[in-house]
């Protein structure tokens, strides 16, 4: 019998995380109203204009900003500061919100729940720790990740890519529920089923 990491009985996202991931907040870039983060942002998001369209725009999102532990809140000016630019999920999903609204296309901001590999949450809390950064998304079983709803289907702004939802898979993990901001989960019917076990009993 492996003597490694198990995972806790029951369903995967019950009550308490739920409760944690819909205490964290959406994550806006914040701006000083000020020069500093004005051309901060007219230099990052100019910095998207060698790509012809939206689409190839929203896909480039983690090559530009590459993925790291971020410090909220975050302002433009501090963002645009090192010489390589590192943004979490949540940099991601508002610089995508704001070139689809550059672009005039309508979207809405979301957030999912996702199980990740065994030993991938403990990695990522050891890299927020050590970087000081929040590491509230992190949970022992179940990760908050921020998406996007543009046209009746989800993107992930992190790994640029197209998901179909609850129970469905992503490189960080497996997607056990799914909202968009201000609406219900949406859980994958496996949880579902798993949830109502676990209220019923045995």
């Amino acid at each position: 019998m492996s003597g490694g990491p198990r995972r806790s009985p029951g369903p995967v996202f019950g009550p308490g995380d739920r409760r944690r991931i819909d205490s964290i907040g959406l994550s806006r870039i914040s701006h000083h109203g000020d020069l500093c983060c004005g051309e901060a942002r007219s230099f990052i998001l100019r910095r998207f204009d060698r790509w012809a369209d939206t689409g190839s725009r929203l896909a480039a999102i983690p090559l530009v900003v590459g993925w790291g532990p971020t410090r909220w809140p975050v302002h433009w000016c501090r963002l645009a500061q090192p010489d390589e630019l590192v943004g979490d999920c949540g940099v991601h999903a508002d610089l995508a919100g704001e070139l689809l609204t550059l672009a005039g296309v309508p979207y809405a901001r979301g957030r999912a729940a996702l199980r990740p590999a065994v030993r991938a949450a403990a990695h990522w809390r050891s890299t927020w720790s050590e970087s000081d950064a929040d590491g509230t998304w992190i949970g022992d079983d179940v990760v908050h990740h921020e998406v996007l709803r543009i046209g009746g289907r989800w993107w992930d702004p992190t790994e640029a890519r197209w998901f179909a939802g609850p129970g469905s898979h992503v490189l960080a993990g497996q997607v056990v529920a799914v909202r968009e901001e201000g609406a219900d989960w949406q859980q994958a019917a496996e949880e579902q089923r798993d949830g109502r076990d676990a209220e019923s009993g045995p």
